[in-house]
């Protein structure tokens, strides 16, 4: 093989196994079969798929209970992705309240995978929180934590109630 359809050849390898990191599934990508062994030494390796689980017990940092006005706005964003329309919806009351207070005391200590948030939060009280409910976490400042089930169907209630459709 020439030495330009090696470097494609690789580069193609880890694009694909980037697309299927976040996916949980599949495995590792295999080229067709080209009928010459490509050399040992030019091996790319796969990276590993990202792998959320709903923690066993509490993910949140120690705080004292917090007073919010029913004035505070929480503002969803959902970018255009897979050739869905993007979404965005301010609001204020009870949701706003509750989404608040979910995302400001988690304890964001995990690390950042490579998964792309599905939606972006910004609070009065923090702005620049990713979430993904399809895999089960939010981000904030740099860490990262993995949510219950009972936090994503919370979150999910309350942007059905916004108008989304998670």
């Amino acid at each position: 093989m020439k030495w330009r359809e090696i470097v494609c050849l690789a580069l193609a390898l880890a694009l694909l196994a980037a697309l299927a990191a976040c996916g949980g599934g599949g495995g590792p990508v295999s080229p067709e079969p080209s009928g010459a062994p490509a050399p040992e030494e030019e091996a790319v390796p796969l990276p590993e798929p990202c792998v959320h689980q709903p923690p066993q017990g509490d993910n949140t940092v120690e705080h004292e209970a917090a007073g919010y006005c029913g004035n505070t706005v929480t503002t969803v964003s959902r970018e255009t992705r897979m050739g869905g329309e993007p979404w965005e919806a301010s609001f204020w009351g009870d949701d706003s309240v509750a989404l608040t207070d979910l995302l400001r005391y988690l304890d964001y200590s995990g690390d950042v995978c490579r998964c792309l948030p599905e939606y972006n939060v910004d609070t009065e009280f923090g702005t620049g929180y990713g979430v993904n409910l399809t895999e089960g976490y939010a981000r904030h400042d740099g860490g990262q934590t993995d949510l219950t089930e009972e936090q994503v169907g919370e979150i999910r209630e309350i942007l059905e109630r916004q108008g989304e459709t998670p």
